[in-house]
This record gives C-alpha cells, sequence and structure tokens, in this order.
C-alpha cells in the first residue's frame, strides 16, 4: 500500500487563482507527479481530459471560465476520472454537491504537501470502489436482461412445439449446444423470429 502512495501520476491541474496554481504544481512535482496540464480554464481542462485521461484531476471550484466541479462533472459524462476539489473554505457548500457526482475526495485550502498526497491516494481507491460497484451494477443488469430473454424465448418454445417448461429449455440448451452458440445468442434469435430452427445464425469463425 505504500508503495503505491507514492506511484507517480500524471495529474491535471486546474485553478483559477495564478498563485495557487504555482503552488500547488510545485507540491505536485515535488512529490513525484508528472502535471503536465496546468489551466486556469475549466474547458481547457475538458479537452485535454476527454482527448487524454490523466490518472487524477486536482481543479477548484472557481476557474477563469466556468465552475470547476461542473467541467469536473462533464468530464465524468464522458469518461470517469478520480478528481480532488481543492477548496475555499467560503465555498465548501459546493463540495457536498462535487462529493455526489464524479469527486472522490477534497482540501480546504492552504494545501500542505503533507495532505496532499494521502487526498490522492483516497480519491483513487474511492474511484476504484466506486467503478467496482458500477461494474457489478452492470454486470447484474445484464444477467437480469439475459434472463428476461431466454425465458422469453422459452415461452416461445413452449407454445409452438407444445412442450413443458423443463423441455422447452433442455431443447433450447441442446440446440445452443449442437449449433456451438450461446444460450443468449439462440434466445435472442427465437425472441426475433419466433420459430427455433428457422436459419438458425452459423457462429462465427
Amino acid at each position: 500500500m505504500n508503495d503505491d502512495i507514492g506511484r507517480s501520476r500524471t495529474i491535471y491541474l486546474a485553478h483559477g487563482d495564478e498563485c495557487a496554481r504555482r503552488v500547488i504544481s510545485t507540491m505536485l512535482e515535488a512529490l513525484g507527479h508528472a502535471v503536465p496540464v496546468v489551466t486556469e480554464s475549466g474547458k481547457c481542462l475538458i479537452e485535454h481530459s476527454v482527448h487524454r485521461p490523466p490518472d487524477i484531476i486536482v481543479a477548484a471550484p472557481r476557474l477563469s471560465d466556468m465552475d470547476g466541479i461542473e467541467a469536473l462533472i462533464r468530464i465524468g459524462e464522458r469518461g470517469p476520472v478520480p478528481a480532488i476539489i481543492v477548496a475555499r473554505s467560503d465555498d465548501l457548500d459546493k463540495v457536498e454537491r462535487a462529493l455526489e457526482d464524479h469527486v472522490m475526495a477534497y482540501l480546504v485550502e492552504p494545501l500542505t504537501t503533507e495532505s496532499l498526497q494521502p487526498a490522492i491516494f483516497l480519491a483513487e481507491r474511492r474511484f476504484k470502489h466506486f467503478e467496482d460497484l458500477r461494474r457489478q451494477v452492470t454486470e447484474l443488469e445484464e444477467k437480469l436482461e439475459h434472463r428476461r430473454i431466454i425465458e422469453r424465448a422459452k415461452g416461445i418454445v413452449m407454445q409452438a412445439r407444445d412442450l413443458g417448461e423443463s423441455d422447452a429449455h433442455r431443447l433450447l440448451q441442446n440446440t445452443a449446444t449442437r449449433s456451438r452458440q450461446k444460450l443468449i445468442d439462440l434466445a435472442k434469435h427465437v425472441c426475433a423470429t419466433g420459430d427455433l430452427f428457422s436459419e438458425v445464425p452459423k457462429p462465427k469463425r
């Protein structure tokens, strides 16, 4: 874990204050991170992040052309990236909204090197956790959709062949095995054509 904390990252920095940009980028570089994008512009941050996503983004709410949190949300809609908000004490009311979206951590200015590095690690850990949850939800939704399609195909076969539920399911499984298809692919074919054996597509070589 300690090795992962000290690992070098590619970090994009967006802050509306020139002095803060200089201080924070110096801190990040001193920690061994690459900071190829340092900008005051949310649009610039979005363009670079979408074109070539960094390992992590550090951004302030107040940028020269837009709200930094809004910029992070737009980036997240195209492709989620772990992000840290660096906020002034009077911007903390915005942080709660940010944490509901794609922001994984926040720091209150002025920053210190001692607080910055753990925040980077925390943001990455939270991001990975949420991505794992999102992947699990997607897989579950896919399994439920496959089950729905297979059940529908089974109903079609039961009616067309005058079979019971278990016999219809067995026929689908045996047909899928003989034609070297996945059961879900055969079920989709049955749902689309209404017939188990009408032009069953050959598996791709």
